[in-house]
């Protein structure tokens, strides 16, 4: 019997991920489709926006049948990871759900950290306290990087400072 603790990853066609969530919730398929609200620049204005996450995906929670999911229009098909079907475990759902829940800046990470880039870290306090992650570099910004094993993908969350530790 297939864990019912894991999702599966469903690419969709460009720009249709929140049609597909919602094809998927009218069949009665749990889905989660994490939107993120970002500033949009236009030449005239700034908007705020939403959109998702991780473009083109749709996580999908364990479903009998899973060609079903295959004939939803909008879906492209499984994503594959290291040759099989890409998972996202229950823990990791609940994490990308904290991060947007609490409002997370995904975007930057304070610059009085004393850190060193590619060092493990883990949070000390808050919603995401235990997670473990690294620091990474980017344009000499540093940030935090959540990194999904099974999933092939991976968050950079704002994270202050002086949550973080050093785990060797």
């Amino acid at each position: 019997m297939k864990d019912q603790n894991v999702w599966n990853v469903v690419y969709t066609s460009s720009r249709q991920e929140k049609k597909v969530a919602q094809r998927l919730s009218d069949m009665g398929v749990e889905n989660y489709l994490p939107i993120v609200k970002v500033i949009s620049q236009w030449s005239d204005r700034k908007k705020l926006i939403e959109k998702p996450l991780f473009n083109g995906y749709v996580f999908v929670k364990y479903v009998k049948n899973p060609d079903d999911i295959l004939r939803v229009t909008g879906v492209a098909g499984y994503l594959k990871y290291n040759r099989t079907n890409a998972i996202v475990h229950q823990h990791e759902i609940d994490t990308i759900k904290s991060l947007i829940n609490y409002g997370y800046d995904m975007t930057a990470i304070d610059h009085s950290s004393t850190l060193e880039i590619g060092e493990k870290v883990m949070i000390t306090d808050g919603t995401l306290k235990g997670q473990i992650g690294e620091l990474v570099t980017k344009n000499d910004t540093k940030w935090f990087l959540i990194f999904f094993e099974h999933f092939g993908n991976g968050v950079q969350v704002k994270i202050p400072s002086k949550l973080l530790k050093s785990i060797k």
